[in-house]
């Protein structure tokens, strides 16, 4: 694991119920130099009070099912009362309406639960950034899910290039850059400079908000 300035450590909060997942967690996460564990919580209720009584985090790790308030429901608090608090769902359901409800409730980003561990601190140390990850098992099954119950649209026009809306299917699947500069034969400076004009001719500012854009309507 590569390590960090402790003063420049992410902050992260874990909310998981089951005990021995928690601990787990709050173990191998705490051991990487670029993690800083603020609190690990069995509720939501819990998160709401440490940082309700001044405690920080810049980021939380949420499971989406919890006694009393759920995951998405505690992530639709969260944004409301600290907006620049980032939220990934942990999950092991591949339930479409429940993982719909997290990306309307502004989840940054959905990680299943048996993601390798190597690849959940990845994407953690991601989401701190600029990155919005979604797990390509997520992405399919938010895309199965609007193609089943949504009507014919006619998508907006935002004047994408054929590359680029080759490149908004990849994010959606949940390709990363790297694996964009692979499959496209291109640079990976080029890959990002596709996607920031993607960003920009879609006026947003992460991938779950491209992933919500794209599906909802029907640029793919």
């Amino acid at each position: 694991m590569r390590a960090a300035q402790q003063g420049g450590a992410i902050s992260l909060a874990i909310v998981e119920d089951e005990k021995e997942v928690r601990e787990g967690l709050k173990y191998l996460l705490g051991l990487d130099g670029r993690i800083r564990i603020s609190g690990a919580f069995g509720t939501a209720e819990e998160l709401i009070a440490f940082l309700s009584g001044g405690g920080r985090a810049e980021l939380v790790l949420m499971d989406i099912h919890l006694p009393g308030i759920s995951g998405i429901e505690a992530t639709r608090i969260l944004q409301e009362r600290w907006p620049t608090l980032a939220v990934l769902i942990l999950t092991i359901f591949e339930d479409e309406d429940a993982i719909l409800d997290s990306i309307k409730a502004g989840a940054r980003g959905y990680i299943l639960k048996n993601t390798r561990p190597d690849a959940l601190l990845e994407q953690i140390i991601s989401a701190a950034g600029e990155g919005s990850p979604i797990s390509p098992t997520v992405a399919r099954r938010i895309l199965e899910e609007i193609r089943r119950g949504s009507r014919a649209l006619t998508p907006a026009d935002y004047t994408l290039t054929a590359r680029e809306l080759e490149v908004l299917r990849d994010i959606v699947n949940g390709l990363t850059y790297k694996e964009l500069a692979e499959k496209h034969h291109i640079a990976g400076s080029t890959a990002k400079k596709h996607i920031l004009h993607i960003y920009q001719k879609l006026n947003v500012n992460s991938k779950a908000e491209v992933v919500r854009k794209a599906l909802e309507e029907g640029l793919i």
